[in-house]
């Protein structure tokens, strides 16, 4: 199989999917990846269980260590996480698999990339957590333990308008029940929201005839999506 190369010779993004599908199961080599896709990949990303849990903040570097590339922060996971306080490198692994390692080499936990998800664990090396960007003052995702109940939507001037209720209980597709209730804007109203799904660390509302609004989590609750265009939107807890 021939080789396209890079800059300085590194291998290009194409080869290292190669490798990472061929490859046996373990962390690529530092100087096999193109310096672009690992500083891609740098930045501060908060490590936490699916279910709702605390999780806690990682920082990714360039810098080369064992196992990798050194990661900072992993300290403050002793309460929350303590198997990964243990991390001290991330790297790419086999099928485009992301790992966080300790300084003996073991795999701490392996995300793996699912289309329209966060980068997610198995769940066979303890809690299933997500891995996304880190935001401040966040340190649980979106999940029916800590979003069920009472919540308001408002405009950021502070005008109410609408009451919805989130519960716990799922359907067959894995949706939760959502309740809007009175008063409610008309705007809103029409949409006819029925469920809610939780994805990293947003939530979206879904309706009737494919209708739906999405929300990102903030420190202060959610507001709506960039994505959805029109008037900004709060949803706050009561």
């Amino acid at each position: 199989m021939g080789k396209v190369i890079g800059r300085r010779g590194r291998l290009s993004t194409r080869v290292v999917l190669a490798i990472c599908c061929f490859a046996p199961q373990h962390a690529l080599a530092a100087g096999d990846i193109d310096p672009a896709i690992i500083a891609a990949r740098t930045g501060d990303y908060l490590v936490a269980p699916v279910d709702g849990a605390a999780g806690c903040k990682l920082g990714f570097t360039a810098d080369e260590t064992i196992g990798g590339y050194a990661v900072t922060g992993a300290e403050t996971c002793a309460t929350a996480l303590p198997s990964i306080s243990e991390v001290t490198a991330w790297n790419f692994g086999e099928n485009g698999s992301l790992l966080l390692i300790d300084v003996l080499r073991k795999v701490r936990a392996r995300f793996e990339e699912s289309e329209g998800s966060p980068p997610l664990t198995s769940g066979e090396l303890g809690p299933r957590l997500a891995l996304v960007p880190a935001v401040d003052g966040i340190s649980h995702l979106p999940a029916p333990a800590n979003v069920k109940g009472a919540w308001q939507m408002k405009r950021p001037d502070g005008t109410p308008v609408c009451q919805v209720s989130f519960a716990d209980k799922s359907d067959d597709d894995g949706n939760f029940t959502l309740s809007v209730l009175s008063p409610c804007d008309t705007t809103v109203k029409k949409l006819k929201l029925r469920r809610w799904q939780a994805n990293g660390l947003g939530i979206t509302l879904l309706g009737e005839d494919g209708n739906s609004l999405a929300f990102t989590a903030t420190a202060s609750g959610f507001e709506k999506d960039r994505n959805e265009g029109g008037t900004p939107l709060l949803l706050i807890r009561n």
